[in-house]
């Protein structure tokens, strides 16, 4: 096929990919950026297609193969995901792009001989762009957010690619098998229906499956939560008793000061009223923020930091009530303060010591985390290099407010700055 009615075509399904492609991935940069990049990989896809059609024969073929490494390089740059998740987002649209492509190119060619070739084209290509795009909004919607649960594992993400590469081989098999003229065109129009059908029905599978497994770390996050909270009605009972027994023993303290006062020993008295105000401000629970779920954590970390003999400060200005789920709030302060502590124990170093500030400013909510950590800690990515379950839950937490996260280490502290957008 060869003429000028394909460029505006050409065209049409470059742009499809760019907005697939926006809508299905992490962004990396800016949206000033992306579109540099857009339009960069834009005129190279319009390029190499247009000289593919062209020249066709294995010119054709390789300009095709040039085209699918070329969207792949761009799906790869313009996305911050990790690379096995990259690939398998692109192995599962490209698969999506060709069973449309050769399915609707089928229908065409069976059911709508009468019309030119031009307009064929075109049907095809304008119906299988708005369905692609109906695929992305549903993605969007429903699967995105689960599939962000998968970020800690890249062998998950690998298996997933694997079920998506044997969808497109099954179907790049029925591709070569009609190229030799082996398969009528209504056999094939079946043949690539029942991929589709079959491919639609795994991926409800994976998708339910992820999704349940979304919903049992929410319910260990709600269990977590609980802990925080019977910590905190500990530490509180532990308080009223500790005050019970102060006021039970007021009546002792004021005679005593009162003996003291009988000698005029007014230093023994200072002294003893110092004493005694010392122990009333041991036996208070301190409040570290007026929100109840940040000031639960808190007072757990606190709680485990004191019992590790692990100095721990809190500087936290946020108001009573935020626009972040509890379940959300757990996972990044939770673990936050979990590696924090984890990192002074090992550290190995006699002076261990937690810092974090909490701060609202505008509509972010910033928090910044400082831990002694071992010389042995590396970043990469400007995040702890082999990241663990809870740097993942974090990090998938601030994707999920438009926010990031980021770690640097200087002077043997690890400093974590987690942003989100609230």
């Amino acid at each position: 096929m060869s003429g000028l009615y394909q460029l505006p075509g050409l065209f049409l399904t470059a742009l499809c990919h760019v907005i697939i492609i926006y809508h299905m991935a992490e962004h990396r940069y800016s949206e000033k950026k992306f579109v540099l990049y857009s339009c960069i990989y834009a005129v190279v896809t319009i390029s190499l297609m247009g000289y593919g059609y062209a020249a066709g024969g294995w010119v054709a073929f390789f300009s095709y193969m040039g085209i699918v490494v070329v969207l792949f390089l761009y799906s790869c740059i313009a996305s911050k995901d990790g690379f096995s998740k990259k690939c398998f987002l692109f192995i599962t649209y490209f698969c999506l792009f060709t069973i449309l492509d050769n399915t609707l190119k089928l229908t065409v060619r069976l059911f709508l001989s009468q019309i030119s070739e031009a307009a064929g084209y075109y049907v095809a290509i304008v119906l299988r762009s708005m369905v692609l795009l109906l695929v992305s909004v549903l993605y969007k919607k429903y699967a995105a957010v689960s599939l962000r649960f998968l970020t800690d594992s890249g062998k998950r993400w690998w298996n997933l690619a694997l079920i998506a590469l044997l969808f497109y081989l099954l179907q790049a098999a029925v591709s070569v098998l009609n190229a030799g003229n082996f398969i009528p065109d209504g056999y094939l129009l079946l043949a690539f229906v029942a991929i589709s059908f079959l491919m639609c029905a795994v991926y409800g599978v994976v998708f339910s499956n992820v999704s349940y497994m979304k919903k049992d770390a929410e319910a260990a996050l709600v269990r977590q939560n609980a802990e925080y909270l019977a910590n905190r009605l500990s530490a509180l009972q532990r308080a009223e008793e500790a005050n019970r027994r102060l006021r039970h023993d007021m009546r002792h303290h004021m005679e005593a000061i009162a003996e003291y006062a009988k000698t005029g020993d007014t230093s023994a008295i200072l002294a003893y009223i110092g004493e005694y105000g010392t122990e009333i401000s041991e036996a208070a629970v301190k409040r570290y923020s007026e929100n109840r779920t940040i000031n639960s954590i808190l007072s757990a970390y606190a709680g485990k930091a004191g019992e590790s003999g692990v100095s721990f400060s809190v500087r936290c200005n946020v108001p009573k009530e935020l626009k972040i789920r509890e379940i959300d709030l757990i996972a990044l302060l939770g673990n936050l303060l979990e590696n924090a502590l984890h990192g002074c124990q090992e550290s190995g170093k006699e002076k261990q010591c937690i810092e974090i500030h909490i701060r609202r400013q505008d509509n972010r909510m910033i928090i910044v985390c400082d831990n002694t950590c071992s010389d042995k800690l590396e970043l990469s990515d400007r995040l702890p290099a082999g990241k663990s379950i809870g740097i993942s839950s974090i990090l998938s937490v601030c994707q999920k407010y438009d926010g990031n996260l980021d770690y640097k280490i200087e002077k043997d502290v690890c400093s974590a700055c987690a942003v989100l957008n609230v």
